[in-house]
Protein backbone atom coordinates (compact mmCIF):
# COMPACT_ATOMS: atom_id res chain seq x y z
CA UNK A 1 0.00 0.00 0.00
CA UNK A 2 1.14 3.46 -0.80
CA UNK A 3 2.82 5.83 2.35
CA UNK A 4 0.40 7.31 4.57
CA UNK A 5 -0.03 11.43 4.35
CA UNK A 6 2.46 11.65 6.15
CA UNK A 7 5.03 9.75 4.19
CA UNK A 8 3.78 11.64 1.38
CA UNK A 9 5.43 14.47 2.20
CA UNK A 10 8.49 12.90 3.11
CA UNK A 11 8.65 11.20 -0.01
CA UNK A 12 7.76 13.86 -2.05
CA UNK A 13 9.22 16.55 -0.47
CA UNK A 14 12.12 16.03 1.99
CA UNK A 15 13.95 13.24 0.05
CA UNK A 16 14.09 15.27 -2.77
CA UNK A 17 15.35 18.32 -0.80
CA UNK A 18 17.97 16.14 0.82
CA UNK A 19 18.72 13.59 -2.39
CA UNK A 20 19.54 16.95 -4.36
CA UNK A 21 21.91 18.51 -1.74
CA UNK A 22 23.23 15.32 -1.50
CA UNK A 23 24.05 15.21 -5.55
CA UNK A 24 25.46 18.61 -5.51
CA UNK A 25 28.12 17.40 -2.91
CA UNK A 26 28.88 14.09 -5.17
CA UNK A 27 28.86 16.53 -7.88
CA UNK A 28 31.35 19.11 -6.36
CA UNK A 29 33.46 15.88 -5.41
CA UNK A 30 33.45 14.35 -8.54
CA UNK A 31 35.12 17.62 -10.25
CA UNK A 32 37.96 18.12 -7.76
CA UNK A 33 38.53 14.52 -7.89
CA UNK A 34 39.88 15.06 -11.57
CA UNK A 35 43.19 14.54 -11.19
CA UNK A 36 46.01 17.02 -12.46
CA UNK A 37 49.63 16.17 -12.95
CA UNK A 38 51.74 19.96 -12.20
CA UNK A 39 54.16 19.97 -15.56
CA UNK A 40 55.57 21.93 -17.92
CA UNK A 41 53.93 23.64 -21.06
CA UNK A 42 55.29 24.12 -23.94
CA UNK A 43 54.32 27.37 -24.75
CA UNK A 44 54.12 29.71 -28.37
CA UNK A 45 52.45 32.68 -29.17
CA UNK A 46 50.33 32.50 -32.88
CA UNK A 47 48.52 35.75 -34.48
CA UNK A 48 45.04 34.90 -35.57
CA UNK A 49 42.06 37.02 -37.03
CA UNK A 50 38.75 37.29 -35.33
CA UNK A 51 37.56 34.81 -36.84
CA UNK A 52 40.06 32.04 -36.67
CA UNK A 53 40.13 33.14 -32.52
CA UNK A 54 36.32 32.30 -32.28
CA UNK A 55 36.75 29.37 -33.96
CA UNK A 56 39.27 28.48 -31.98
CA UNK A 57 36.97 29.22 -28.87
CA UNK A 58 34.52 27.04 -29.88
CA UNK A 59 36.84 23.78 -30.50
CA UNK A 60 37.70 25.01 -26.80
CA UNK A 61 34.25 25.22 -24.90
CA UNK A 62 34.19 21.78 -26.54
CA UNK A 63 37.11 20.69 -25.53
CA UNK A 64 37.04 21.90 -22.00
CA UNK A 65 34.58 23.21 -21.20
CA UNK A 66 33.39 20.51 -18.16
CA UNK A 67 36.71 21.74 -16.58
CA UNK A 68 35.43 25.64 -16.02
CA UNK A 69 34.34 27.27 -12.79
CA UNK A 70 31.20 28.41 -12.44
CA UNK A 71 30.65 29.79 -9.38
CA UNK A 72 27.46 31.89 -10.22
CA UNK A 73 25.89 28.45 -10.25
CA UNK A 74 25.05 28.88 -6.54
CA UNK A 75 22.60 31.60 -7.32
CA UNK A 76 21.40 28.35 -9.78
CA UNK A 77 21.44 26.10 -7.35
CA UNK A 78 19.09 27.70 -4.84
CA UNK A 79 16.50 28.48 -7.83
CA UNK A 80 16.81 24.94 -8.62
CA UNK A 81 15.87 24.10 -5.22
CA UNK A 82 13.00 26.27 -5.15
CA UNK A 83 11.77 25.44 -8.55
CA UNK A 84 12.37 21.33 -7.44
CA UNK A 85 10.35 21.77 -4.44
CA UNK A 86 7.45 23.49 -5.73
CA UNK A 87 6.98 20.82 -8.37
CA UNK A 88 7.28 18.45 -5.52
CA UNK A 89 4.72 20.16 -3.53
CA UNK A 90 2.55 19.90 -7.05
CA UNK A 91 3.12 16.29 -7.29
CA UNK A 92 2.11 15.51 -4.16
CA UNK A 93 -1.28 18.22 -4.18
CA UNK A 94 -2.06 15.82 -7.09
CA UNK A 95 -1.56 12.61 -4.52
CA UNK A 96 -3.49 13.94 -1.84
CA UNK A 97 -6.25 14.38 -3.94
CA UNK A 98 -6.08 11.05 -5.90
CA UNK A 99 -5.73 12.34 -9.68
CA UNK A 100 -4.65 9.55 -11.48
CA UNK A 101 -2.59 9.48 -14.73
CA UNK A 102 -2.48 5.88 -15.66
CA UNK A 103 -3.36 4.11 -12.84
CA UNK A 104 -3.36 4.04 -9.04
CA UNK A 105 -0.51 1.40 -8.48
CA UNK A 106 1.32 2.68 -11.67
CA UNK A 107 1.35 6.67 -11.08
CA UNK A 108 3.04 6.55 -7.62
CA UNK A 109 6.79 4.53 -8.40
CA UNK A 110 6.61 6.49 -11.93
CA UNK A 111 6.63 9.69 -10.35
CA UNK A 112 8.99 8.67 -7.48
CA UNK A 113 11.17 7.45 -10.33
CA UNK A 114 11.35 10.77 -12.61
CA UNK A 115 10.98 13.10 -9.83
CA UNK A 116 13.91 11.21 -8.26
CA UNK A 117 16.37 10.91 -11.30
CA UNK A 118 15.81 14.61 -12.60
CA UNK A 119 16.24 16.27 -8.87
CA UNK A 120 19.85 13.56 -9.09
CA UNK A 121 20.91 14.73 -12.12
CA UNK A 122 20.28 18.59 -11.56
CA UNK A 123 22.37 18.32 -8.34
CA UNK A 124 24.89 16.36 -10.08
CA UNK A 125 25.70 18.83 -12.88
CA UNK A 126 25.27 21.53 -10.82
CA UNK A 127 27.58 20.39 -8.15
CA UNK A 128 30.43 19.77 -11.03
CA UNK A 129 30.32 22.97 -12.48
CA UNK A 130 30.69 25.22 -9.75
CA UNK A 131 33.97 24.21 -8.53
CA UNK A 132 37.57 24.90 -10.14
CA UNK A 133 40.17 21.96 -10.95
CA UNK A 134 43.80 22.26 -9.76
CA UNK A 135 44.70 23.29 -13.27
CA UNK A 136 42.23 26.21 -13.51
CA UNK A 137 45.25 28.70 -14.65
CA UNK A 138 45.01 26.63 -17.90
CA UNK A 139 41.49 25.71 -18.33
CA UNK A 140 39.54 28.66 -18.25
CA UNK A 141 37.33 30.45 -20.32
CA UNK A 142 39.40 33.34 -22.26
CA UNK A 143 37.52 36.13 -21.33
CA UNK A 144 35.39 38.20 -24.06
CA UNK A 145 33.52 41.38 -23.41
CA UNK A 146 32.34 44.56 -24.58
CA UNK A 147 36.02 45.77 -25.22
CA UNK A 148 36.73 42.48 -27.33
CA UNK A 149 33.20 43.47 -29.45
CA UNK A 150 34.41 46.83 -29.75
CA UNK A 151 38.13 45.76 -31.05
CA UNK A 152 36.45 43.44 -33.56
CA UNK A 153 35.19 45.79 -35.71
CA UNK A 154 39.08 47.52 -35.98
CA UNK A 155 39.46 44.09 -38.31
CA UNK A 156 37.15 46.40 -40.85
CA UNK A 157 38.78 49.47 -40.98
CA UNK A 158 41.50 50.37 -43.64
CA UNK A 159 44.91 51.33 -42.61
CA UNK A 160 44.23 48.92 -39.71
CA UNK A 161 45.54 45.53 -38.67
CA UNK A 162 43.90 44.14 -36.07
CA UNK A 163 43.53 40.59 -34.50
CA UNK A 164 44.37 38.58 -31.31
CA UNK A 165 47.47 37.55 -29.98
CA UNK A 166 47.54 33.84 -28.50
CA UNK A 167 49.48 32.02 -26.17
CA UNK A 168 49.02 28.32 -26.23
CA UNK A 169 50.09 26.12 -24.35
CA UNK A 170 51.05 22.21 -25.34
CA UNK A 171 51.81 19.39 -23.33
CA UNK A 172 51.78 15.69 -23.63
CA UNK A 173 49.52 16.11 -27.24
CA UNK A 174 47.15 18.65 -25.15
CA UNK A 175 46.68 22.13 -26.24
CA UNK A 176 45.27 24.86 -24.24
CA UNK A 177 44.43 28.62 -24.78
CA UNK A 178 46.86 30.10 -21.89
CA UNK A 179 46.40 33.90 -22.52
CA UNK A 180 45.09 35.97 -25.42
CA UNK A 181 45.03 39.70 -26.05
CA UNK A 182 43.67 41.82 -28.67
CA UNK A 183 46.38 44.00 -30.84
CA UNK A 184 45.48 46.51 -33.23
CA UNK A 185 48.71 47.96 -35.29
CA UNK A 186 48.62 50.81 -38.06
CA UNK A 187 49.51 49.17 -41.52
CA UNK A 188 52.74 50.39 -42.95
CA UNK A 189 54.13 51.44 -39.41
CA UNK A 190 56.76 49.21 -37.08
CA UNK A 191 54.69 47.32 -34.31
CA UNK A 192 55.56 49.90 -31.92
CA UNK A 193 52.63 52.07 -32.90
CA UNK A 194 49.69 50.34 -31.74
CA UNK A 195 45.89 51.13 -31.11
CA UNK A 196 44.56 49.76 -27.73
CA UNK A 197 40.23 50.06 -27.53
CA UNK A 198 38.96 51.25 -23.57
CA UNK A 199 35.67 50.73 -22.66
CA UNK A 200 34.19 52.61 -19.88
CA UNK A 201 30.80 52.04 -17.91
CA UNK A 202 28.67 54.91 -17.27
CA UNK A 203 24.66 53.55 -17.62
CA UNK A 204 25.94 52.82 -21.09
CA UNK A 205 29.12 51.36 -23.33
CA UNK A 206 31.52 54.28 -23.87
CA UNK A 207 34.39 52.87 -26.32
CA UNK A 208 37.44 55.03 -27.14
CA UNK A 209 40.70 54.32 -28.74
CA UNK A 210 43.86 55.33 -27.09
CA UNK A 211 47.04 55.38 -30.30
CA UNK A 212 50.45 55.16 -29.21
CA UNK A 213 54.25 55.29 -30.64
CA UNK A 214 57.16 54.74 -29.09
CA UNK A 215 60.06 56.53 -30.68
CA UNK A 216 58.08 57.78 -33.10
CA UNK A 217 57.16 61.76 -33.66
CA UNK A 218 55.89 63.68 -31.00
CA UNK A 219 53.41 66.01 -30.38
CA UNK A 220 52.32 68.87 -28.08
CA UNK A 221 49.56 68.57 -25.15
CA UNK A 222 46.33 69.64 -26.93
CA UNK A 223 42.84 69.04 -27.68
CA UNK A 224 40.74 68.96 -30.78
CA UNK A 225 37.21 68.35 -32.15
CA UNK A 226 36.58 67.23 -35.48
CA UNK A 227 33.50 66.45 -37.65
CA UNK A 228 33.82 63.40 -39.41
CA UNK A 229 29.86 62.60 -40.26
CA UNK A 230 29.21 60.51 -37.43
CA UNK A 231 26.23 61.04 -34.86
CA UNK A 232 28.64 62.55 -31.94
CA UNK A 233 32.02 64.87 -32.91
CA UNK A 234 35.10 63.23 -32.53
CA UNK A 235 37.82 64.99 -29.94
CA UNK A 236 41.19 63.87 -30.20
CA UNK A 237 43.26 64.65 -26.87
CA UNK A 238 47.49 64.57 -28.00
CA UNK A 239 50.19 63.89 -25.08
CA UNK A 240 53.52 62.67 -24.47
CA UNK A 241 54.71 60.34 -22.05
CA UNK A 242 58.97 60.37 -22.06
CA UNK A 243 59.88 58.78 -25.56
CA UNK A 244 56.19 57.83 -25.95
CA UNK A 245 53.63 59.87 -27.94
CA UNK A 246 50.04 59.07 -27.22
CA UNK A 247 46.53 60.36 -29.07
CA UNK A 248 43.64 59.17 -27.18
CA UNK A 249 40.50 59.48 -29.63
CA UNK A 250 36.74 60.19 -28.21
CA UNK A 251 32.88 61.01 -28.90
CA UNK A 252 32.25 64.38 -27.99
CA UNK A 253 28.97 63.43 -25.78
CA UNK A 254 27.15 66.01 -24.59
CA UNK A 255 27.19 65.49 -20.74
CA UNK A 256 22.77 65.79 -20.75
CA UNK A 257 21.03 64.15 -23.47
CA UNK A 258 17.08 63.47 -23.58
CA UNK A 259 17.94 59.74 -24.19
CA UNK A 260 20.85 57.21 -23.37
CA UNK A 261 23.86 57.61 -25.61
CA UNK A 262 24.77 55.21 -28.18
CA UNK A 263 27.71 54.57 -30.23
CA UNK A 264 27.22 52.75 -33.40
CA UNK A 265 29.78 50.09 -34.97
CA UNK A 266 29.72 52.19 -38.66
CA UNK A 267 30.81 55.60 -36.02
CA UNK A 268 33.61 53.87 -33.91
CA UNK A 269 34.76 52.35 -36.99
CA UNK A 270 35.12 56.24 -38.49
CA UNK A 271 36.63 57.21 -35.47
CA UNK A 272 39.41 54.43 -35.84
CA UNK A 273 40.05 55.44 -39.63
CA UNK A 274 40.79 58.90 -38.00
CA UNK A 275 43.03 57.59 -35.14
CA UNK A 276 45.03 55.60 -37.36
CA UNK A 277 45.64 58.61 -40.28
CA UNK A 278 46.73 60.42 -36.65
CA UNK A 279 49.05 58.21 -35.91
CA UNK A 280 50.26 58.01 -39.77
CA UNK A 281 50.33 61.61 -40.05
CA UNK A 282 52.14 62.55 -36.78
CA UNK A 283 54.18 59.64 -36.53
CA UNK A 284 56.55 60.66 -39.42
CA UNK A 285 57.21 64.26 -37.19
CA UNK A 286 60.64 63.07 -35.98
Amino acid sequence: MFPTEFYKYLVFIALPAGLFVISIVFGAGSKRAIDYIPGEWETRKAWVSFADFEEMLDKYEEAYGEFYSNPADCLSCICSLVIILVLDFLILISQLQGMILISPTIDPPLLLILDYSIVAVAGFVLGFRIPSIDAQEFFKRPAKGDAYDFARELSGVSGIRAGMNVELGVRGGVQTIISSEVKAYVQNLPETVQIQVQVSHSGFAYPYLVGTAYKGGRVTESEDTRRIGTRYPARLEYSMDDDVMVIVARFDIPKRTSSVPNISNSDFRQLAALLAGELQDNYSLQ
